[in-house]
């Protein structure tokens, strides 16, 4: 019987899919570019992250009552002065389009992927899609005829993106981005610093104050020099300090604890990078090795901080990983008009017949 009942549901989702995709092959191109094939699943799953992403939009947009009542359409909406689902598809195509011309430049340059990025990538999906604990998140491509091929493609596509911007600014680079322009952008944006965040979660005002005493035992030890922030970090979390094993002649921080801390309006520049810029202001108005407690604005906890110097650590300027954060910033916005140019100049065939059967509104979106 169970078995019979299975046989029965995988028919059913089979018919689900043959009706979502009636008529049209497997495989089927939808956009061609450059020698650069796409298939339809492929702009299905930009269509699917559209429509995610044009929902978070509207939620940021929705009235107080709204937002108590839940009742709203968000097809009625509009985005940027577009309905909805015009919203939607123009950016998924729009996504598309950008993507393939990573892919398109990068084979042209002869830029390839990283292996052991590839390799990292590969074991993610396999990881997001076999564990249940992400089934409502890989449901929302697979339930809407997304594969994990298709969803692997277009992840390694993207991929594309940080390659070819890399080829232009990196190490090398046609438009190699100086060491001199590095360290303004380090010191103009960020500061670096030890950062012990201590968020309260449900302590009495007797632990919160155990606590508070404690952080000023550290700030005091590492101040008279008979403890290293480090030593604190790991005593409050609990941790044994372990020594780090020598790598060769790779580069490392000189101090494996330290953080890039942005500005506020930094921060929101950095699309590709999340970094907070909690304990920007108070590290503003300090001198470098000082060490404070700082209590939250809202009471909900403290910051142990340590301001360092961060032009005394070539790693942030050298490490392809570390002055890719800077990098970006100098040069965002001038690799973005380049491939919106590139875009606007490229021929591409699409397949109207490919595209225009998917409708926003059938979507599926609610695997919670």
């Amino acid at each position: 019987m169970n078995g019979l009942k299975k046989l029965c549901a995988a028919f059913l989702t089979l018919l689900l899919l043959a009706t979502f995709c009636a008529c049209h092959k497997k495989g089927e191109v939808a956009v061609k570019a450059g020698g650069e094939e796409f298939t339809s699943a492929e702009y299905l799953y930009y269509l699917i992250n559209a429509n995610a992403e044009a929902t978070q939009k509207v939620q940021e947009k929705l009235t107080d009552e709204e937002k108590n009542s839940g009742d709203y359409d968000v097809y009625s909406k509009k985005i940027d002065g577009k309905s909805y689902e015009t919203w939607v598809k123009d950016t998924a195509l729009s996504n598309l389009k950008k993507t393939a011309a990573y892919v398109i430049l990068c084979k042209e340059n002869k830029v390839e992927l990283d292996k052991e990025e590839v390799e990292q990538l590969e074991q993610n999906v396999e990881l997001f899609w076999e564990n249940e604990n992400y089934a409502s998140s890989r449901d929302l491509y697979e339930e809407n005829g997304v594969s994990k091929e298709t969803y692997l493609k277009c992840a390694k596509n993207s991929m594309y993106e940080e390659a070819y911007f890399n080829f232009l600014y990196g190490k090398g680079g046609k438009k190699e981005v100086s060491t001199d322009e590095l360290k303004n952008a380090l010191k103009d944006n960020f500061f670096l610093a030890d950062r012990l965040n201590v968020t309260f979660q449900d302590e009495t005002d007797e632990q919160k104050a155990e606590i508070k005493t404690k952080l000023e035992g550290y700030v005091k030890s590492i101040k008279d020099g008979s403890m290293t922030y480090e030593e604190a970090y790991h005593d409050y979390n609990g941790e044994e300090q372990h020594e780090e094993e020598e790598s060769g002649d790779e580069l490392k921080p000189k101090d494996s604890h330290a953080e890039l801390i942005p500005s506020e309006k930094t921060s929101e520049k950095l699309t590709n990078y999340s970094l907070s810029s909690e304990g920007y202001d108070s590290l503003e108005k300090m001198k470098k090795n000082e060490v404070k407690l700082i209590e939250k604005e809202d009471g909900t906890g403290y910051l142990l901080l340590v301001k360092k110097d961060i032009l005394a650590d070539e790693y942030y300027v050298k490490d392809e990983d570390a002055s890719g954060v800077p990098r970006h910033l100098l040069k965002d916005e001038e690799f973005e008009k380049e491939i919106d140019d590139y875009v606007k100049k490229a021929d591409f065939d699409i397949s109207k017949y490919a595209i225009n059967r998917f409708k926003v509104k059938k979507l599926k979106t609610d695997f919670s």
